[in-house]
């Protein structure tokens, strides 16, 4: 199964100023308050949309929840990496951590 929401605590929601992919990744708010992909020191939270968003269209971003599916490792911490993945490198913005491995606990 891909990658999904399971539980959202605070979302907030806002026009993609980009195309955004299925998928979870890191995203930021540009100069214009539309969503674009995080680089790892500018993550503001988490997009898991199940298909394509193309620019101009609302989209949440997830401050806190959780993503099943994630396909992680468990008890890891996960962070904010270039081009808006989300990987295992230490950098400026931790998004969250894995329980029991296939879910992404984000919390910002």
């Amino acid at each position: 199964m891909p990658a999904r929401i399971d539980k959202v605590v605070q979302v907030v929601r806002a026009v993609a100023g980009q195309a955004l992919g299925p998928g979870p990744q890191s995203v930021m708010l540009n100069a214009g308050g539309s969503v674009v992909v995080a680089g790892t020191a500018t993550a503001l939270g988490v997009t898991c949309p199940g298909g394509t968003i193309a620019a101009g269209y609302p989209i949440s971003i997830m401050l806190s929840g959780e993503i099943v599916d994630f396909g992680g490792v468990a008890a890891t911490g996960y962070y904010a990496q270039a081009g808006g993945t989300i990987g295992t490198a230490v950098s400026a913005t931790k998004l969250g951590w894995t329980v029991e491995g296939n879910r992404l606990v984000v919390n910002m």
